[in-house]
């Protein structure tokens, strides 16, 4: 390193690319050195006095490293790769819009060696040659600039981390500014934002004299993702707060996933820290973070696997240790920025970190991670001087609060009383975890969807008892992953815990324990084995875990989906996981991911129009109610799975239910049968279609009544024609009963 110069900030050097002039790549600002006043902009380099009046020119970018940048934006604008294709091409636009607005002397990137900044660094160096080449086109006198990026400097930083940033930043020739250890995230943005002067198309610049130009907005360009839990609610671009300095933060991987950022930096063969390759999955800093546990080899080794290799996205911080909140609260964040993070300038997040834990119980209840945490691909080491939390364990203020969802059409029809909920208020009471919201929805996956996403935003866990099984009604897991986002896939330890428990399809023993097969074969074994019910049963949400729970191995574990605990809707089983779940709750750690990022809330727009109408509606108009039966079956309810899904496609305009019954030695399966009184099944459309055409008036009404509702005829009819097909699909010996009852006791 160079001796610093007598500047304002006195600027120190590190060495320049080969590639380049004498020009230093790195360069180290310390804002309270106080000096002489420093050329308009930052980036620009100092020049020899009587260059044309110029006291500064910006570096030009080196013809390798430009040409590279070139032909790696041609690389990513011709990806087909299936999986990171689209959110690359979303990250291009996106990052080509802020230059058509910024241009390239006012686009900085914040790189700190993190994962999520290393995309950002290959992405932007990208855009910048595509956008500098366009420009080109029409001058060729015009100098195109390196790509600019800053660095906050920790006296805890991994050496990795560095040796990662000085070989990046010389080989690709960027211009770095690196502020010097003790200079807050606040101080180093201002610094930038007011004397970003921008050089001419030359490249020269002026510090003094009639020709000053103002300072140019500024555009940051950083790496956070939605799963962060600095991300707040902020989109693609997000102005800054009203106490920090003007600029506009650009977030091309907002909607990237951690899957994402490896997929892109292995299928382009980009360097990363070599941290990673060490089962490190999240940096901080040397002090507070290790090796991810869920990496850790079973071979008896102490190693690691790659980063890349981790499965349970939700354990990407897992490796970071846990720091207790400074106990002096930072006054000056309301006026210099200190102690706030680049991902909390936006003004969606602007409230003072002080203020969160008391006013903004969602997000102080969903994590002990407060919003300045220093998350390792957005927020650099030296921006984390708040000392936050940032371990994913519940709030600090108190144990977890939890909502139950029940889900179940035969208590909202009165068919059968719930116990459920008593049983789940007794056991978290008993455990200290405070039960603040409950809801009885139907089987309607869209319901259940909506529900899960106004529960995520009010509780930290959310429990749902019910709508798990093989049959067509139950629909609750694939419901949680369309609320997560999550695909479904089938799940390897399910599949072979349910041909353990069940066996396999005509009794076919074929075990898959020890199996040298890769994955695929895996499936294709377990798939062979499993019947309609069990393949069913094996599909759960990406990244699902299996909780066991219990101290008895033989017991079924419960199913969790990041924040969502699955339990099943008979009260004997869900009775004996809410005990063993419960208190498991206060203890649970950074081994249960709770709500993190940020939250989506529900449009419900016109709910209460709709609301309305359908109170006027049932109290002038009251639907006829068909008849109602039930078969009661010897028959385990795997075993009728495909006599039911064939007679349910059948006959859609009757409402079926499968219900186990596990507490009488001759009854094991009751199957209810009732008529639709809506004309194609009873949805959402069809009942808004209705309620508007009855405040259109009583003739248009009338008319579209007579096209949706059936008769209490016809609607018999159905159920007639329903009855007789499902008896017609089951062994006659399985039928113990049929009759009228609607409720499904049998004593």
């Amino acid at each position: 390193m160079m001796p610093e110069d007598s500047g304002i900030s006195a600027v120190s050097e590190k060495e320049s690319s080969p590639h380049t002039s004498a020009l230093p790549n790195w360069r180290v600002i310390d804002v309270h050195s106080g000096g002489e006043p420093a050329p308009c902009s930052p980036f620009c380099h100092p020049t020899p006095k009587g260059a044309g009046g110029a006291t500064a020119t910006a570096a030009p970018w080196s013809k390798p490293a430009y040409q590279a940048a070139l032909d790696l934006h041609e690389r990513m604008k011709e990806c087909t790769d299936p999986y990171i294709a689209p959110v690359l091409k979303s990250a291009l636009h996106d990052m080509e819009m802020a230059y058509r607005l910024y241009g390239p002397f006012c686009m900085v990137g914040s790189y700190n060696g993190g994962k999520d900044a290393v995309v950002i660094f290959h992405l932007m160096r990208a855009v910048h040659a595509h956008y500098c080449s366009e420009m080109k086109k029409g001058d060729e006198d015009t100098v195109i600039p390196r790509p600019r990026v800053i660095y906050f400097q920790h006296p805890d930083e991994f050496p990795e981390v560095l040796s990662l940033l000085d070989d990046t930043v010389v080989e690709f020739d960027a211009d770095m500014l690196a502020f010097k250890e003790g200079v807050s995230f606040g101080e180093g943005l201002k610094y930038l934002v007011e004397r970003n002067t921008a050089p001419g198309k030359d490249g020269l610049s002026f510090s003094s004299g009639a020709t000053l130009p103002p300072p140019h907005p500024l555009a940051f360009v950083l790496g956070t993702r939605k799963d962060d839990p600095n991300a707040g609610s902020q989109g693609v671009y997000a102005p800054s707060s009203h106490y920090m300095p003007p600029f506009l933060r650009v977030n091309p991987i907002l909607d990237w996933t951690y899957g994402h950022v490896w997929h892109f930096l292995r299928y382009f063969e980009l360097p990363y820290c070599s941290l990673y390759d060490d089962g490190y999955t999240s940096l901080g800093t040397v002090k507070d973070t290790l090796p991810c546990p869920a990496l850790k080899k079973n071979d008896g080794s102490k190693g690691y696997w790659p980063a890349y290799m981790l499965r349970e996205w939700k354990m990407e911080r897992a490796g970071r240790i846990d720091k207790k909140k400074e106990k002096e609260t930072q006054k000056g964040d309301s006026t210099d920025g200190a102690g706030v993070t680049m991902s909390q300038t936006s003004s969606t997040a602007s409230i003072p970190v002080g203020e969160l834990v008391e006013e903004s119980k969602p997000i102080s209840q969903s994590m002990s991670k407060v919003i300045n945490a220093d998350d390792d691909d957005d927020a650099a080491p030296g921006e984390t001087e708040a000392g936050a939390n940032t371990s994913n364990q519940f709030s600090p203020v108190g144990r977890p609060t939890v909502g139950l969802i029940v889900i179940g059409d035969e208590l909202l029809k009165g068919m059968t009383p719930d116990s459920n909920i008593i049983s789940a208020a007794k056991a978290l009471r008993a455990n200290n975890v405070t039960l603040s919201r409950v809801s009885i929805i139907s089987d309607d996956q869209q319901d259940i969807v909506d529900e899960i996403k106004r529960f995520k935003a009010e509780v930290d866990v959310i429990i749902t008892s019910g709508g798990v099984g093989p049959t067509h009604d139950d629909v609750t897991i694939k419901s949680v992953a369309e609320s997560l986002g999550l695909d479904m896939e089938m799940h390897c330890e399910m599949a072979a815990l349910l041909l353990e428990k069940m066996g396999p399809e005509d009794s076919r023993e074929s075990s898959v324990e020890g199996s040298d097969n890769n994955d695929g074969d895996r499936r294709e074994q377990l798939l062979r084995q499993m019947s309609e019910g069990q393949r069913k049963m094996s599909i759960l949400p990406k990244s699902s875990v299996l909780q066991y729970l219990a101290e008895d191995a033989e017991e079924w574990p419960v199913l969790q989906c990041q924040n969502i605990f699955i339990l099943p809707g008979v009260p004997t089983f869900f009775e004996k996981k809410i005990n063993q779940l419960a208190a498991y709750l206060p203890t649970a750690s950074s081994t249960l991911m709770l709500r993190g990022g940020s939250q989506e809330e529900d449009e419900d727009i016109g709910l209460n129009v709709d609301q309305e109408y359908h109170t006027d509606a049932k109290q002038s108009t009251p639907p006829p109610r068909s008849d109602t039966f039930r078969i009661v079956l010897s028959l385990h309810e795997e075993a009728i799975v495909s006599a039911l899904n064939a007679t349910v496609h059948a006959h859609p305009h009757v409402s079926f239910g499968s219900y186990p019954i596990v507490d009488d030695p001759e009854i094991k399966t009751i199957i209810t049968l009732e008529g639709r009184y809506y004309n194609g099944g009873c949805t959402k459309a069809s009942q808004r279609l209705l309620e508007k055409s009855l405040a259109d008036g009583p003739t248009t009404g009338r008319q579209v009544q007579q096209s949706l509702y059936f008769s209490k005829e016809e609607m018999d009819n159905h159920v007639d024609a329903a009855l007789e097909d499902m008896k017609s699909r089951l062994p006659a010996e399985s039928i113990l009963f049929v009759d009228s009852c609607d409720d499904l006791r049998v004593n």
